[in-house]
């Protein structure tokens, strides 16, 4: 299992989850929203356009690294490649009975997870005034925490053999 991808996938996603939510936290600092005539506008000029060029490189950066890990795995390991246009979530792994019982129990955490988590959210959106950013962020992080739950739970069962 050791230099598995499939076992770190849910960490990749974790960082690409923290880039959306940089981008995320830069369009509401330099943009502006109107409602009333649905208008959204993103001031990219100045020192935003540096930052947000610098926020660009990294995201494409970090999206090269992702890319350039999938082919190394798919190469190593051809019967077990990922496909990262798949609907299946890649963190599935149902090799054996093992991994078919730890992806069960990983996601049966989830679906806890989010069975909690969103109602929670949703009551508290209601009597807080996040904003439209701020549900985005909230989601990104829900969305984080699903990544964790489930990487922390495979983790358990293959970190042993590394």
């Amino acid at each position: 299992m050791k230099n598995d991808m499939r076992i770190t996938y849910p960490l990749w996603q974790m960082g690409v989850i923290v880039i959306a939510m940089l981008l995320t936290w830069l369009v509401g600092l330099s943009s502006v929203f109107t409602v009333g005539d649905r208008s959204f506008e993103v001031n990219v000029q100045g020192e935003w356009g540096v930052i947000w060029g610098v926020a660009l490189l990294v995201f494409v950066f970090y999206l090269s690294l992702f890319t350039w890990n999938v082919v190394k795995h798919n190469k190593r390991m051809p019967n077990y490649k990922i496909n990262v246009f798949s609907w299946k979530p890649q963190e599935y792994m149902e090799d054996d009975e093992l991994f078919q019982e730890v992806t069960k129990r990983a996601t049966k955490k989830v679906y806890t997870y989010f069975v909690w988590s969103i109602p929670i959210f949703a009551g508290l959106s209601l009597g807080l005034q996040v904003g439209t950013i701020g549900v985005v962020m909230v989601l990104l992080l829900l969305s984080m925490g699903q990544y964790l739950i489930y990487y922390t739970e495979v983790r358990k069962y293959t970190g042993v053999d590394e």
